[in-house]
């Protein structure tokens, strides 16, 4: 009786099994049939605003944070074998057209879009899609059909990456590995799968392959120096994984195991990841300041401040504890100080170059400094967190009286164009670098950033 049972119990388990391995086919195969042109025009507006932000966001890493240490070798004084060193950190990212670099500085300028499920995908998606594109065969960019591809390849990227955070049960993204490590390696692979025209079997082996090389911070800070470098090891992987699969390469196609040990066997539901749900191209949410994504509720309030400098802020939101920092210690702390952020944008200025500076200790402006004691932080334990339904309050005082109040929610970051680009870009674009991005094809905006890559870092 107890090997009747065993073996039904064996047999129930490989059909449950290869129920899965089917789903997972099911997977690749719509990598493999991504189309933009089957989408609404909301989801094609979305994804394009997407790719042009993303490549933004990698130009301003590349024009104005230089001090990440992946970014080229330092010949500076030093030590023989402290330039050795550098050089050899230098060359870490550089295999596959520079992606990691590319992608560890566009971590840096903490503007990537971002959705409510998976964040930190489009960009590494849109990396991986452009780098795949210099791999083909294409003749002209006049028909629309470099564009198409991509944005169908950065579809392919974003959707799945949802897909596998739906099989995340009861945990924040951030819980178990940083998402650009994990889901952004995911969507990097489906992207260079879908621009690569690989098989359903072969985006499924991407797939496989790119979950074996997650990598990140077990407790995510969002604050750290090194959580950059995932944005750039998620691209590089992801795109990896893909070339890797093209040429007949596999891995173990058990998601289910695979997820678990990162984020936990009672936190994992792999059969969740062929239900169809809503469209994440229409839940990105788009930051609009290089900060927080929580923090840049609080700016596009502060921007709404007219008049004479304010004395005093007061900002009231959900509890995310590493956001409560009174006296930042770099840079990187202050776009995750939501005391710092709140002066640096009651100061006025929202420019790009406001929240930017040389590396070290941060040295506000005198008029940052003058306000920044004066901004009081309430975070609520209660209040939601999710970006579907988080929201901040802030009221600004001038003269003892309140001068303006309001409440805004993480659903109001919706796309942005060229105009605000160039108010981000600040008064400065001397390379004419914002019209590049956004008045020409995706190529020709990806070229454009790696030739300011190659004259800086050459």
């Amino acid at each position: 009786m107890v090997a009747v049972y065993s073996l039904r119990l064996n047999r129930n388990r490989t059909e449950e099994e290869a129920a899965m391995q089917s789903e997972f086919l099911e997977l690749g195969s719509m990598v493999a049939h991504a189309e933009i042109g089957s989408e609404p025009s909301s989801s094609r507006i979305m994804i394009d605003q997407g790719i042009r932000a993303s490549l933004l966001c990698t130009l301003f890493g590349i024009e104005r944070e230089h001090w990440v240490w992946p970014f080229h070798a330092s010949e500076d004084a030093g030590s023989a074998s402290t330039q050795g060193v550098s050089r050899m950190l230098a060359g870490l990212l550089e295999p596959l057209g520079r992606i990691g670099h590319l992608g560890t500085l566009a971590g840096a300028s903490d503007l990537d879009p971002m959705d409510p499920g998976p964040s930190h995908t489009v960009l590494p998606a849109t990396l991986a899609a452009c780098v795949a594109l210099t791999l083909l065969d294409t003749k002209s960019e006049s028909d629309g059909s470099e564009d198409a591809l991509t944005s169908s390849a950065v579809l392919a990227g974003v959707e799945v990456a949802w897909r596998f955070r739906s099989a995340i049960t009861g945990a924040r993204p951030g819980i178990g590995f940083h998402s650009p490590g994990v889901f952004g390696t995911l969507a990097a692979a489906a992207s260079a799968a879908r621009m690569l025209g690989l098989s359903p079997q072969a985006c499924a082996n991407a797939l496989a392959i790119a979950l074996t090389r997650a990598s990140g911070l077990a407790i995510n800070s969002a604050a750290s120096m090194i959580g950059m470098t995932h944005f750039g090891w998620g691209a590089l992987h992801g795109l990896e994984a893909a070339l890797l699969a093209s040429q007949g390469w596999d891995a173990s196609r058990d998601f289910q195991r695979g997820l678990a040990t990162l984020f936990g066997t009672d936190h994992v539901d792999a059969s969740r990841l062929s239900v169809d749900g809503p469209k994440a191209a229409d839940a990105l949410v788009f930051k609009r300041y290089p900060c927080n994504i929580y923090l840049n509720l609080l700016v596009a309030i502060l921007e709404e401040v007219e008049g004479p400098a304010i004395d005093q802020i007061d900002v009231a939101m959900p509890w995310v504890p590493h956001l409560d920092c009174r006296m930042p210690k770099d840079l990187r702390q202050a776009r995750n100080s939501a005391q710092a952020v709140a002066a640096i944008a009651g100061a006025g200025n929202i420019s790009y170059a406001a929240f930017s500076g040389p590396s070290g200790p941060w040295v506000p402006r005198p008029d940052v400094a003058r306000l920044l004691p004066h901004i009081r932080l309430n975070m609520d334990r209660d209040a939601p967190t999710g970006l579907r339904n988080a929201e901040i309050t802030a009221r600004i005082w001038r003269g003892g009286t309140v001068v303006h109040e309001a409440t805004r929610a993480m659903r109001d970051l919706r796309g942005w164009g060229i105009e605000h680009a160039r108010r981000l870009m600040g008064p400065s674009d001397p390379d004419g670098g914002v019209a590049a991005l956004y008045e020409g094809s995706y190529r020709r905006g990806f070229d454009y950033v790696k030739s300011r890559l190659s004259q800086i870092a050459p």
